[in-house]
């Protein structure tokens, strides 16, 4: 008979039971950075959103973890698994072990901490990697359904050593071949000045698009907190004569089997020497030397130029889903706009917003995906 399984909750920081999820976490094969407590550190303050760390043991061994957030916002409090930027997360689990028990433990946790902080809506978002939607369903079936899908390029296929295309489109080759014959290079210091110079291009190219910066401390914190731990990487392209202008540059997370592309950008008066193609060689290349497998240029919306520049390269769309359940008064939401919701609570997935104005109940939405992404991420992803 298996031994029963304890969940508790770890509130804030507590460097004790740090030290023992990040030991799971690492190594956890479905497990992800957005999970970690590098990455809590990050993003906690910029909400700010009050962590909460739900573990599930047997006996004194972990077994899952499920990092969770909430959130105070002006309709009310909601708790999410994936505040901010880089949307992966939910529960994390060894599938080795016996996974229904372990899901049904803390998504009940979950949604008991829900009920007790006052949340009227407790959101998770599934492993796009390793499809765990049935698992939350079987233990208690969420209210709204959202699916959603991200470009993934499987590096082990799609690329060789040098981070070239193997099958690439010849549009794609053309391009890859002039940004080889341009005045380019790639910068790899990893320094708050770099990252300062980065950012103010990467303002920029969102006001050129009339989307929102990210905030400044997602960047500067994830200087701080996960690049030292080898969880993080910025990448820099500049011009190779002159001054050496920075063209181009981007963040990128990666943890266990998989790179996330969270916010590449280019000085757009440069666009024509191709540093967006020099920055995707070099860092495919980079993440093959690493040994990672999933490069995840994370979602775009389906009808734009930035979808279509992943798909050149071989990318794949893999499903995933917003699964989120009602633990108190969702009226002050249903009864919003999008707009509002989307001013009110930044950088964090509420509900889909094609049910704003319907009546609470089950609800799969995959027509307003392109519509939440927008709300939420802007046009340029």
């Amino acid at each position: 008979m298996a031994e029963p399984l304890k969940t508790y909750v770890v509130a804030g920081r507590d460097p004790a039971a740090d030290a023992k999820i990040e030991v799971f976490l690492d190594a956890c094969s479905s497990s992800f950075a957005q999970q970690t407590i590098g990455w809590r550190n990050v993003i906690a303050p910029i909400g700010p959103d009050e962590s909460h760390f739900l573990v599930c043991q047997r006996r004194d061994e972990i077994v899952g973890v499920l990092p969770s957030y909430a959130f105070q916002g002006p309709l009310g409090k909601i708790l999410t698994s994936v505040p901010q930027a880089g949307p992966l997360g939910g529960i994390a689990c060894s599938r080795d072990q016996a996974v229904d028990d372990i899901y049904a433990a803390l998504l009940e946790a979950y949604i008991a901490l829900a009920r007790s902080l006052g949340c009227a809506l407790a959101s998770l978002i599934t492993n796009p990697f390793s499809p765990d939607r049935e698992l939350y369903e079987r233990c208690v079936r969420p209210d709204y359904l959202l699916e959603n899908k991200t470009q993934v390029l499987d590096l082990r296929v799609s690329v060789n050593d040098a981070g070239q295309p193997l099958n690439g489109s010849g549009n794609l080759l053309r391009n890859l071949r002039k940004a080889r014959s341009n005045p380019l290079r790639v910068d790899e210091t990893q320094s708050a000045e770099n990252v300062d110079e980065w950012y103010e291009l990467h303002a920029a190219r969102h006001r050129e698009i009339g989307a929102t910066p990210l905030p400044r401390q997602l960047f500067t914190g994830a200087l701080e907190e996960m690049v030292p731990r080898d969880k993080a990487r910025f990448f820099f392209v500049r011009l190779s004569e002159g001054a050496g202008e920075m063209v181009a540059g981007g963040f990128y997370l990666h943890h266990g089997k998989t790179i996330d592309a969270v916010m590449p950008s280019m000085r757009t008066e440069y666009a024509k020497l191709g540093p967006n193609y020099a920055l995707a060689t070099h860092t495919m290349r980079w993440a093959r030397m690493r040994g990672l497998r999933y490069y995840n240029w994370e979602p775009s919306p389906p009808s734009g130029g930035v979808y279509r520049y992943k798909r050149q390269w071989g990318s794949k769309d893999i499903t995933y889903y917003y699964l989120t359940w009602i633990t108190g008064d969702v009226k002050p939401f249903t009864r919003s706009s999008p707009e509002e919701i989307g001013h009110a609570y930044p950088w964090h997935y509420v509900l889909p917003f094609d049910q704003i104005g319907k009546e609470p109940g089950s609800a799969e939405s995959p027509s307003s995906r392109e519509a939440a992404w927008n709300a939420r991420f802007g046009e340029n992803r």
